[in-house]
């Protein structure tokens, strides 16, 4: 997981020591995708470009959510890092591809 492109890359050290890997990732961003990507495959991400992950030294995906904005993207990724870090979240308790709808994120 180390060796994909992100936006942003912190490690957060949770309140039991464990240490996880919080990212922002934009997924037309990666490896073989073209600098500017075409109207169409732009569409084809609309409802979830933008991914904020959790994952472990080892590697194993803990947490991803799919936003549709960068800046919604951003501020998920800010409050993760504090929730993880204050103990509010644990990620050892994997939850996998969560949609923001119009209601917002208010789990953090």
């Amino acid at each position: 997981m180390d060796d994909w492109r992100y936006l942003q890359r912190d490690l957060v050290t949770d309140p039991k020591g464990r240490k996880w890997s919080v990212a922002l990732m934009d997924l037309l961003g990666q490896e073989g995708d073209p600098e500017m990507p075409s109207d169409l495959l732009q569409l084809q991400y609309a409802s979830g470009r933008y991914f904020t992950l959790v994952y472990s030294g080892t590697g194993a995906l803990q947490r991803e959510h799919g936003y549709p904005s960068l800046s919604e993207a951003a501020t998920a990724y800010e409050r993760l890092i504090a929730a993880i870090g204050d103990g509010r979240l644990d990620p050892a308790q994997p939850v996998f591809v969560e949609r923001d709808d119009d209601e917002g994120d208010s789990r953090l």
